[in-house]
């Protein structure tokens, strides 16, 4: 039997969270939560809370809904100059492909 959606997600989240932990963040993980934030790195410069999805091929337009929720949450929030969304996609076979959100902007993270 092959693996569910939940188990291919969480194998892509301990891939964030190993990497951050490595990048000398303290990071927690969001099991289950369905929000928008699926790990949280905190260090003593940055917060960085990641939204991380896993996909064959990519197509950013299918990441349409979710990039603007995050944007609604950062300005009613007011947590631009506070806390670094980035929206991470597993894509098979190529690896992490990373993009800073803010309030009014996507650009991709080397």
């Amino acid at each position: 039997m092959g693996r569910t959606n939940y188990q291919r997600g969480y194998e892509i989240e301990r891939k964030i969270v190993h990497e951050l932990a490595e990048r000398g963040f303290l990071v927690v993980r969001s099991a289950g939560s369905h929000s928008k934030v699926d790990v949280l790195g905190i260090s003593r410069r940055r917060i960085l809370a990641v939204q991380s999805k896993r996909t064959k091929r990519l197509s950013m337009a299918a990441y349409r809904k979710e990039i603007a929720e995050i944007q609604s949450t950062i300005k009613e929030h007011d947590i631009d100059e506070v806390i670094d969304f980035e929206f991470w996609v597993w894509v098979d076979r190529q690896g992490f492909r990373k993009w800073k959100v803010t309030a009014d902007s996507v650009s991709e993270v080397a």
